[in-house]
């Protein structure tokens, strides 16, 4: 090749580099800047985190859930905080972005390969959840100082792992748990470089010192919730409504799972030999893999069109980046026909905008196409007349505190009062004991809530009985509050108000039960106010399903005192929690629970109902009735 065609060849691939880098930070970019407070399950929680911060409240104590005090980086919400940090967030990710790509394109040296690059951040746009994305940037990094020692990727890395943590704490802890796995791996082989990698260790720990103290967490505390969401979560938050609803997007999108399973175990298996021998790979295959593990739990856990992003398209690019960094020739082929597999499937995909995720948007459209201080104004005054609440009714509140129960807590935001939440903001993300503790705690402390208000929304989950969530809230508001009015706003909202003095809880007529999966068993009577806790095993399947995908489905038969019946539900740490054997379904039924502290009618049954063999026989359970004095 002449001079004059290896010069036009290096200007055509500089000029596809920068056309390349241009679309991909366009198509990574969001499509909005902000998002604007509103009502509903998932805004609540949302303007919750910007609602803490503002007031001061302490993360891991008197907020605990997953995400953290720099959680408004995902969810781009502004109150409270303004636009400013947002945009530097955007600056910064973009410069990691540019960073990547400069080393991606040079290393894949070829314009064809380049393409996939723009194509699967395009994919990933559609669900930009800020901490998988950030996740994808942290594997690169990583991957990029175990064979290149750039110290510039290392401290990246540590720093995106601490954003992760105090933006979304599950990945946060897995980020430093891979990058102190790391550290350990760094220093063994090679004790002169041990000098730097503790420096970084120590910038890692500092850094979360620092921000922990800037933000108000307590550390310990906010691990130690996030864990203890983190083990129920599947327990409670997983999901069969898409197969049951949408079936047949669901079991579409499970075959081609299955296509990417046997890929992997493809791969894995015929390599496995290979791998050995080159043990240089073995920390790169072993990431990719628990990353896409990752990415698939959280796509099968909670069934449904927006996680698919997570095992196909986050999963390519695992995959991808993996490849880059393989030495092993035969490994690096071996694992590129793993990423066409993803590649030939990724168009078929069911996620619910069209059949796939298609479609090319530009970022910022809130800014670029309309007015945004004008958009948010609108959005504000449309909330503000939707969650209004009785004037004769708020009057009440000021100087006072408030709560809202069981996650409706944008009311809160939308009529300007002052925020007091239980320590687990919204009930259906109480489910289990040490959560539920946590509230029933702050709801008979000094320090609770003047006042609560109670609605009764639909189910989070199709055939999820929402009145056994939280159940030590409700128990302590019977104990601290007395019923004060009943108003109309958006919602029917039953008020009660902290008393002067709490009841003492009374119990009696206390009982141990055993019996079996299927069997009838006689726990309550009429006109009485009967708590239960109840112990259900998983088997060995139900524990390894549980762990490979999702806990097997529990449902339980109630029968109420008038004979009619119903199936819900079992969530196997709300119930061992304890619950109340009453029926709250209506806002007339509320409404008559807290007048008269839960004098309902009465589940006088249980038959506890299994499809397959994910659970013990053997169930057992603690009750007594409940009265106050």
């Amino acid at each position: 090749m002449s001079a004059s065609k290896r010069y036009e060849r290096v200007i055509e691939e500089i000029t596809a580099f920068r056309v390349l880098t241009f679309f991909s930070i366009v198509l990574f970019l969001p499509k909005a800047l902000i998002e604007n407070p509103a009502g509903g399950v998932d805004p609540s929680w949302k303007i919750s985190i910007n609602m803490a911060l503002h007031q001061g409240l302490i993360f891991g104590k008197d907020w605990v859930f997953t995400y953290g005090p720099l959680g408004f980086l995902s969810t781009r919400v502004p109150a409270y905080i303004g636009i400013m940090p947002i945009l530097i967030y955007d600056i910064f990710v973009t410069g990691v972005l540019i960073y990547i790509l400069r080393y991606t394109f040079k290393s894949l040296n070829n314009t064809v390969k380049w393409l996939a690059v723009p194509y699967f951040l395009m994919l990933i746009s559609h669900n930009s959840e800020a901490t998988f994305q950030l996740f994808t940037l942290f594997i690169f990094l990583v991957f990029h100082h175990y064979r290149t020692q750039s110290l510039i990727s290392l401290a990246l890395a540590a720093t995106i792992s601490v954003l992760i943590f105090f933006i979304k704490l599950n990945l946060g802890i897995v980020t430093s748990v891979i990058l102190y796995a790391y550290f350990i791996l760094a220093i063994i082989p090679d004790i002169k470089s041990s000098l730097k990698i503790i420096a970084f260790w120590g910038y890692h720990l500092g850094l979360i010192l620092l921000l922990g103290q800037i933000f108000h967490v307590d550390l310990i505390n906010y691990v130690k919730g996030a864990l203890s969401i983190i083990n129920n979560y599947n327990d409670a938050m997983f999901t069969v409504d898409f197969i049951n609803l949408t079936a047949r997007y669901a079991y579409f999108n499970i075959a081609l799972a299955v296509i990417i399973v046997l890929s992997f175990a493809v791969f894995f298996i015929y390599s496995l030999p290979l791998i050995f021998k080159s043990r240089s790979d073995i920390f790169i295959l072993l990431v990719m893999l628990f990353a896409w593990y990752l990415g698939f739990k959280q796509g099968f856990t909670r069934f449904g069109f927006a996680g698919m992003s997570y095992p196909f398209f986050y999963g390519a690019l695992f995959v991808g980046i993996a490849y880059l960094f393989i030495e092993n020739t035969t490994l690096k082929s071996r694992l590129g026909d793993v990423f066409m597999v993803f590649l030939l499937i990724s168009p078929f995909v069911s996620t619910g905008i069209g059949f796939a995720f298609n479609k090319v948007t530009l970022p910022y459209q809130d800014v670029i196409f309309s007015n945004l201080p004008f958009q948010q104004q609108i959005s504000d005054e449309k909330n503000r007349i939707e969650y209004h609440i009785d004037s004769k009714i708020s009057q009440n509140f000021k100087g006072k505190t408030v709560d809202f129960v069981p996650y409706e807590i944008s009311y809160a935001f939308f009529n300007d009062l002052s925020y007091n939440p239980r320590p687990a903001i919204q009930s259906y993300q109480a489910y289990n004991n040490y959560l539920t503790s946590l509230n029933y705690a702050k709801y008979l402390s000094p320090t609770a809530p003047d006042y609560v208000l109670h609605t009764v929304p639909g189910p989070t989950d199709v055939q999820r009985y929402n009145f056994w969530s939280d159940s030590k809230t409700t128990c302590a508001m019977l104990l601290n509050y007395d019923y004060d009015t009943t108003t109309i706003s958006k919602d029917t909202l039953q008020v009660v108000k902290k008393r002067s003095r709490s009841f003492q809880l009374v119990k009696s007529n206390i009982k141990d039960l055993a019996f079996k999966i299927g069997e009838e068993i006689q726990v309550s009577q009429a006109n009485k106010l009967t708590w239960i806790e109840i112990k259900v095993n998983y088997s060995l399947w139900g524990k390894i399903t549980r762990v490979l995908v999702q806990p097997p489905v529990l449902r339980v038969k109630a029968t109420f005192e008038d004979g009619k019946t119903e199936v819900f539900k079992a969530i196997i740490s709300e119930i061992e929690g304890g619950i109340f054997l009453k029926k709250l379904k209506t806002n007339m039924e509320a409404e008559q629970f807290f007048r008269t502290r839960g004098q309902n009618k009465s589940i006088t049954h249980l038959q506890f109902i299994q499809n397959h063999a994910g659970f013990e026989d053997n169930i057992t359970a603690h009750l007594y009735d409940v009265s106050f004095r």
